[in-house]
């Protein structure tokens, strides 16, 4: 932004100096030219206040647009998953989704964790000084969501592990080991310019009051990003079928591969821009949750939601 500013500042002072140059020898001229000066001098003015005005309204808006795309405030969202994830012992293990995450440093965070199982977890990274405790879910299939907000002020890859103990079937394994209940929260410089969003796909999920059974599910299926910055979105589908994210308004229509074994998800990552504010709905369009009229296909908070953009 700096470099822009100066360089406006010299293209300025240049036209100046020329406006001022032409005043100056118009000005020494006879009598007999008088009116003839007073139209150069006029003209030279008139462009020496044309020159100074153009400058500062240029640096001002793109300021003003710098500012206007700043990102201003992020979501992090994490799935804690009771007996999920395969780890190279044959057993299945507690873990979080994802366990390795980036945000951005400087920008207040929201670390929004969704917590299926029956026990209480912790996120600690105390090189952060962040010690969040996860309240435990009450019924099976009914996420226990808790929030909290920092702003991470350095840059750097701090570890972080949950201090609650759990994965009680292997005498909690996972708590020791990367990628499971312990990870590594990837902080980023600000001028990445780029906004983070992570989501996670589960078959037989979510507990649905409606008909009181579980169904395929996104966790979470409702997010908010930042119009006018480039978000990446990170999808862990631990199914064994392909899902999509599909919202025509927001030029949306990404497949998520399924899963090649139980316990082992696929990773995809995708980018979009949002460009314009609004709350657009999305959902999967690949027949899931039981057949091609899924119930959670058409119910918002399972394989259907809302993605809110705003400034």
């Amino acid at each position: 932004m700096m470099q822009v500013f100066h360089s406006q500042r010299r293209r300025n002072n240049e036209s100046i100096r020329r406006a001022m140059k032409i005043i100056h020898l118009i000005t020494k001229g006879t009598s007999t030219m008088k009116v003839k000066h007073v139209t150069r001098v006029l003209a030279a003015t008139a462009l020496l206040s044309t020159t100074v005005l153009t400058g500062a309204l240029t640096v001002s808006a793109k300021t003003a647009m710098a500012a206007s795309t700043a990102l201003k405030h992020q979501n992090l969202t994490l799935t804690i998953l009771p007996g999920s994830r395969l780890g190279p012992d044959g057993k299945m293990h507690d873990t979080y989704s994802p366990a390795d995450e980036t945000i951005v440093a400087g920008v207040p965070t929201t670390i929004s964790i969704y917590n299926y199982d029956t026990g209480t977890h912790s996120f600690t990274a105390s090189a952060l000084g962040v010690n969040i405790q996860a309240k435990a879910s009450k019924k099976n299939g009914v996420p226990a969501v808790t929030t909290y907000t920092f702003t991470p002020k350095k840059t750097g890859d701090f570890t972080w592990v949950c201090l609650d103990k759990c994965d009680g079937a292997a005498n909690g394994w996972a708590m020791r080991h990367n990628g499971y209940m312990m990870g590594t929260l990837d902080v980023v410089p600000n001028h990445n310019k780029i906004q983070y969003v992570y989501l996670t796909i589960k078959d037989g999920l979510h507990y649905a009051a409606a008909d009181k059974k579980l169904h395929d599910s996104y966790s979470p299926a409702d997010f908010t990003v930042q119009r006018g910055i480039p978000v990446k979105v990170t999808v862990t589908n631990f199914d064994t079928g392909n899902h999509s994210m599909t919202s025509s308004s927001l030029g949306l229509n990404q497949v998520m591969k399924g899963a090649k074994k139980e316990g082992v998800p696929t990773v995809t990552t995708f980018t979009f821009t949002p460009k314009k504010d609004g709350k657009f709905a999305w959902r999967c369009v690949i027949p899931c949750d039981g057949g091609p009229t899924g119930w959670a296909m058409t119910h918002d908070g399972y394989m259907s939601g809302f993605i809110t953009v705003q400034n």
